[in-house]
């Protein structure tokens, strides 16, 4: 069976635990590195013990035309300008969320993607983890009564060390609602099967001091 080769970019914490998933997949092999910062390179080749072509940009990674599917990594503010590129090849195409860090990038994407020939995806990996997804079977068949709210809390560590500390910062990430929540708004979604609705009340006091 022919196998799927995979080319990442952006080798970084993300990059690694694909590499590590794709590992368990009989028909598919990373077959190729796009990251400027060779310390992160290192660090994923350490983990595939294979053969790996290694490029410091998407570009060199696209002209090389090696890969079946191009899995974009990279730090947030990075995936408009690699998408742009990434889409003319026609690939497959698996992109870490968030798509982009603001609605003007996302609706260009929208644009840019309309009758893509390939397949198109944004990683939202919450939704496969065991305990969700029983849960959403259970909620779904009924085995648990109506549904009457839904509440998400999470209680994890502090985000981790990223290169230059990019991930510490609104405009490269788009913010804790985009960069953390997604994953929540993606669940509430799946779950109750139907799109939000936004109510907003303000409320305004005037003190007399």
């Amino acid at each position: 069976m022919k196998k799927i080769k995979y080319g990442i970019i952006g080798a970084g914490t993300m990059a690694r635990e694909h590499i590590l998933n794709i590992s368990l997949i009989d028909n598919a092999e990373v077959v190729a590195l796009a990251d400027p910062h060779e310390d992160s390179l290192n660090q994923c080749k350490e983990i595939l013990k294979t053969k790996v072509f290694c490029f410091k940009n998407h570009l060199e990674m696209i002209e090389k035309n090696i890969v079946d599917v191009y899995l974009i990594s990279s730090p947030n503010f990075t995936h408009i300008e690699i998408l742009k590129d990434v889409i003319k090849t026609k690939k497959h195409i698996l992109v870490e969320k968030p798509l982009c860090t603001n609605t003007k990038d996302c609706l260009e994407i929208k644009k840019l993607t309309k009758d893509y020939p390939s397949v198109f995806w944004t990683a939202m990996e919450y939704r496969y983890m065991p305990p969700v997804s029983k849960f959403i079977n259970e909620i779904h068949n009924n085995k648990i009564g109506d549904l009457k709210t839904l509440t998400i809390r999470e209680h994890r560590f502090p985000f981790l060390k990223k290169v230059n500390d990019w991930n510490r910062f609104e405009e490269n990430t788009g913010g804790t609602l985009v960069e953390k929540c997604c994953h929540f708004f993606d669940l509430m979604r799946l779950i109750i099967q139907s799109k939000p609705l936004v109510f907003m009340q303000v409320v305004v006091k005037t003190l007399t001091i």
